[in-house]
């Protein structure tokens, strides 16, 4: 994508683009993958400026065309939102890092082994409904937490051994686990991603920041902005049951953006929002993830261009969910330097003549030394205690007579070796085959 769009973005987007892509910071790589993935998209329905120059303005929009809506000059404004702002993942992170850096001076190495679940608060101010994690974010160790942890840790703590902090602002339970923690994934809340004003909140702050890219321009331009979830209940949820609460405690992502579309209505013409779903019915066979275009419209605006439709026909199919995404980058599983993801292994012939599809990539792995013998073979489908499938077919008489690769597919991180199997009198015993009669 990046090489088919380098002659229309120009050498420096072209390489913000890419040091973002190669960003270790999630909140870098993905918008950036997500923006590489619709400008490409935006320009298969025809010709495309990205960020152009002659935008009377300071701001310029990230992409203009003429195509999505034909016969109108249309200026779009890409933003990807997880649920980082709203989620108190900062404040639990810099809370568990705190703690653990201080319980690693009596007991070098525990703080891998820690695990931190926060309380939250909630009831009714002003008459108004409040919510809150008790997770301070600007944490700092206090003289009592210090020394109920150093008193825990120096009691030799046993896995599932619990502490309980409780402070101003904070309530923390700090169980011992059997296994290493991840950060990120070793803090957990009772509460859930959730927002409880309908323009106070950071996805509403976003869009007016977006809006601002879009000022300028003919007045006969139509101003879309590509929402992408990266990470964001607010937009997996969108349409879906139980989206809206109806006790009017939370705020759902609908109410939130159609509330924007109708305060910003002279400003935006719409807003578009890009999600990797997965059906929601637990009953429907195919759970394949599918990209969701989700329409909000201007009063007069109300239908999606057909354009629309073709750029999301044009996405790569996703292979996760937001939320997915963003915890597996986090754990390192997109690296390159990570064993690939790689697809089954499959047998199909006769006794006599049959072909074993291999994954590539995962042979390639083993013999780069990436993965054991052990690992290879788990990936082939075998138990360790399984007999060795290639050792059994050797021992059999069978060798390789050829080998090919299937048909490549470029949305595919792997591709099948296909390995032949015939029997070979040099590998076995001498035996007489008889002949088959009818």
């Amino acid at each position: 994508m990046l090489d088919e769009l380098y002659p229309v973005l120009g050498d420096a987007k072209a390489r913000d683009l890419l040091n973002r892509l190669e960003d270790k910071r999630v909140e870098q790589a993905l918008p950036a993958e997500m923006e590489l993935g619709l400008l490409w998209a935006i320009g298969q329905l025809g010709e495309l400026e990205i960020e152009p120059e002659w935008w009377g303005s300071g701001n310029r929009p990230d992409a203009y065309t003429e195509r999505l809506v034909p016969g109108k000059p249309c200026a779009i404004e890409i933003a990807a939102t997880s649920d980082n702002a709203i989620s108190g993942e900062e404040a639990m992170d810099n809370v568990a890092i705190a703690i653990g850096q201080f319980a690693d001076r009596f007991c070098k190495g525990i703080s891998t082994f820690l695990y931190y679940r926060f309380r939250e608060e909630q009831g009714y101010e002003n008459g108004r409904y409040f919510r809150r994690r008790l997770t301070p974010l600007d944490y700092e160790l206090s003289e009592n937490a210090a020394k109920l942890i150093e008193d825990w840790i120096a009691s030799g703590p046993a896995s599932g051994t619990k502490l309980h902090i409780v402070e101003p602002g904070l309530d923390v339970e700090i169980e011992r686990s059997v296994h290493k923690q991840i950060r990120y994934h070793n803090v957990w809340s009772s509460m859930p991603p959730e927002t409880h004003s309908i323009d106070d909140n950071p996805l509403y702050k976003m869009l007016k920041r977006k809006a601002a890219q879009l000022k300028g321009g003919h007045r006969d331009t139509l101003r879309f902005i590509f929402l992408t979830d990266v990470g964001s209940a607010l937009l997996n949820r969108l349409g879906r049951f139980g989206e809206i609460d109806h006790t009017r405690r939370r705020v759902s992502g609908s109410e939130i953006l159609s509330r924007f579309m109708q305060a910003h209505k002279d400003r935006v013409d719409a807003i578009v929002v890009f999600a990797p779903q997965r059906p929601q019915q637990p009953w429907t066979l195919n759970r394949e993830i599918k990209w969701s275009a989700t329409f909000f419209g201007r009063s007069g605006f109300d239908n999606p261009p057909e354009g629309l439709n073709r750029i999301v026909r044009a996405l790569p199919s996703p292979r996760f969910e937001g939320y997915q995404a963003r915890s597996l980058f986090r754990q390192g599983a997109f690296s390159p330097k990570r064993s690939g993801w790689y697809l089954g292994m499959s047998i199909e012939g006769t006794m006599k003549d049959f072909k074993a599809k291999v994954p590539a990539r995962a042979f390639l792995d083993f013999l780069a030394g990436r993965i054991s013998v052990d690992q290879f073979r788990h990936f082939m489908g075998q138990r360790k205690d399984d007999p060795n499938l290639f050792e059994s077919w050797l021992n059999q008489g069978f060798t390789m007579s050829k080998i090919e690769m299937a048909p490549r597919n470029v949305d595919e991180d792997d591709d099948h070796l296909v390995l032949h199997f015939s029997d070979d009198p040099a590998a076995r015993a001498l035996r007489i085959n008889q002949p088959v009669t009818e």
